[in-house]
């Protein structure tokens, strides 16, 4: 993992969603996923399903402002906040059958954006996851036609599992 020595070691592991073929480790979650793991499996099981995943090895990581402003600024080159950042596992070249590599999430930022758009909070969450598991298996939006696919394969997951387009 890219973060995991200097970044997960910090943080005190706190749920864990485990079988053969699926390893998400929760680090510092807040409790409105603490109480959601079976609800959040299922999901992470249906990703899995849907975009023909065989594996699925997650750290999930929830930080403040200014931590995921550090990492944006020292991995990203841009100096602000983000509400969630992905790092593939650093062997990825093209779109994956495997999701491996880590997320971070700044609760702050998620939680004024689901107010701001009047969205429930685990549903935005379930899209920033979702949106970073994507990236994870290698869909990007630099280029427009990228973005338009990614987009796409998002939207038409979420309303799989019950969210409303999250771009609408």
């Amino acid at each position: 993992m890219l973060l995991g020595t200097r970044w997960s070691k910090k943080l005190l592991r706190l749920m864990i969603i485990s079988n053969k073929k699926l390893q998400v480790e929760f680090f510092k979650q807040p409790n409105y996923i603490a109480k959601t793991s079976n609800k959040l499996e299922k999901i992470i099981k249906d990703f899995s399903s849907f975009f023909s995943i065989n594996e699925i090895n997650l750290e999930i990581s929830f930080c403040s402002a200014q931590e995921i402003k550090r990492i944006n600024k020292q991995f990203r080159g841009q100096d602000k906040p983000t509400n969630v950042l992905s790092f593939p596992d650093e062997n990825l070249t093209d779109i994956s059958i495997t999701c491996n590599g880590e997320i971070l999430i700044c609760n702050d930022i998620l939680l004024a954006e689901a107010k701001d758009q009047n969205k429930e909070i685990f549903n935005h969450f379930v899209h920033l996851l979702v949106h970073s598991m994507l990236h994870i298996v290698g869909y990007g939006h630099e280029q427009e036609n990228d973005a338009i696919l990614m987009e796409n394969n998002e939207v038409k997951f979420l309303s799989k599992i019950g969210i409303s387009d999250p771009y609408k």
